[in-house]
């Protein structure tokens, strides 16, 4: 069912009698009459789209899909020119809602029309191109704004709805690659599986179940002397490797205990940004040999604290690597500020492991001096744990003791210790 094109006029009419009353009432906002009009212009233009998302019955056509992408970008621009105004945020939000809702029922009709002819693989390959685009469009808005709650749900939601299609196209031509072998096997004849054994055996003896079984040992033999690397722009196998898709909580036992059955870790190295600090899901690691980073090569795609790992061989260095390891954690801590003039009493701690709690911290800071009280930070929305926080001493010369430990392992990461800066 295509869409009516005069409900499409109809929508463009709406659209711009809404974007000219609210031009009409920001000139002048103590006018009453033209916020209303503009307010009616709103509400006008909002039932008009929920009915043509209610139109949309098939995607066949592409004509509705087209018109609510229109239709979120027109949403998505009056929602970004005032951020205050939660209905011009619910407009935003039901387009998106009907964009994607329509673009599944899309994904559905081609996966069910596989069979039909090539030309249904073509239209998917289409559609999948769109989603790469789509991602990469989320992820620009994403980067001008990264505090942008939206922006990065609009990308998160591109992401997965590619990584569903991508799934599909691959799940189709492993089906029908499948399909080919089963029929080029059947097509073998029992004198070329017998030369095949001979080959493998060194003998033309061998029948019955060791014929069979012998079957199965070139087939594995064949498996293991597979090519591991077809990508030539592929970093050689070395001991360091680049890790990523890792979870927030991350840190360096728990690495360590993901791979232990690989091998002992010489170095680890968390990436930040360098702006913010803040960790970007990704780092490397280093192996005592090559063999151990194959290894760890290999654990590609499992779980690692929820979540899919991706490991692959670092990129050589062109100076190559340091002789002496980094401290893992993100690199060498950042130098406390100067001193305070008469010292103070708290100090300020960060880069913490989410697992800290107060018995931990203060057996850390033995010897330095009494702890008279901590206070963890935490997000005022979600109260969730920030990973810093504020510690209290009883003297100044307890806290430029405290200060020295800047930079050292607490729970598998780099402590950073500095003064706290006087309330005015």
């Amino acid at each position: 069912q295509h869409t009516d094109p005069r409900s499409t006029m109809a929508l463009a009419d709406l659209e711009k009698e809404f974007k000219k009353a609210r031009k009409a009432w920001r000139a002048d906002k103590s006018d009453k009459k033209l916020k209303k009009a503009w307010k009616a212009a709103k509400v006008a233009l909002e039932k008009a789209k929920e009915a043509a998302e209610a139109g949309v019955k098939s995607p066949e056509g592409g004509d509705s899909v087209e018109d609510l992408e229109e239709a979120l970008k027109s949403a998505r621009k009056a929602w970004k020119a005032n951020k205050d105004d939660k209905a011009l945020k619910k407009a935003f939000k039901s387009a998106k809602a009907a964009l994607e809702e329509a673009k599944s029922k899309q994904a559905e009709n081609q996966s069910s029309g596989e069979e039909e002819s090539s030309e249904d693989g073509e239209e998917q390959k289409v559609d999948i191109d769109a989603l790469k685009a789509a991602v990469k469009a989320a992820r620009k808005e994403f980067k001008k704004d990264k505090s942008n709650k939206e922006a990065k749900k609009a990308l998160k939601a591109a992401k997965a709805a590619l990584e569903a299609a991508e799934a599909k196209a691959s799940a189709s031509g492993d089906a029908e690659e499948e399909g080919d072998n089963d029929a080029d096997m059947a097509a073998e004849s029992t004198a070329g599986k017998k030369r095949s054994l001979d080959e493998a055996n060194g003998s033309t003896e061998n029948g019955g179940d060791d014929a069979e079984t012998s079957w199965e040992a070139l087939s594995a033999k064949k498996q293991k002397t597979a090519p591991a690397f077809t990508d030539p722009n592929a970093p050689p196998p070395n001991p360091k490797c680049f890790v990523g898709n890792l979870s927030w909580d991350i840190d360096d036992d728990a690495t360590r205990a993901f791979f232990k059955d690989c091998g002992e870790l010489t170095d680890i190295y968390w990436l930040k940004d360098r702006e913010t600090e803040r960790f970007k899901g990704c780092g490397f690691i280093t192996f005592e040999t090559v063999e151990q980073a194959q290894k760890a090569v290999e654990k590609a795609g499992e779980d690692l604290m929820g979540r899919p790992i991706k490991i692959n061989f670092a990129k050589p260095r062109p100076g190559g690597d340091r002789k002496t390891p980094r401290k893992s954690g993100g690199g060498v801590s950042k130098e406390p500020s100067p001193r305070p003039e008469g010292g103070t009493t708290t100090v300020f701690v960060g880069n913490l492991s989410f697992n800290i709690d107060d018995d931990q911290m203060r057996d850390f800071a033995k010897g330095c001096g009494e702890i008279y009280k901590i206070r963890w930070l935490s997000d005022r929305e979600s109260g969730q744990f920030k990973g810093c926080g504020f510690i209290d001493f009883d003297a100044v010369e307890s806290v430029d003791n405290f200060v020295k430990k800047n930079g050292e392992s607490l729970m598998g990461r780099n402590i950073r210790i500095d003064y706290a800066t006087p309330r005015n």
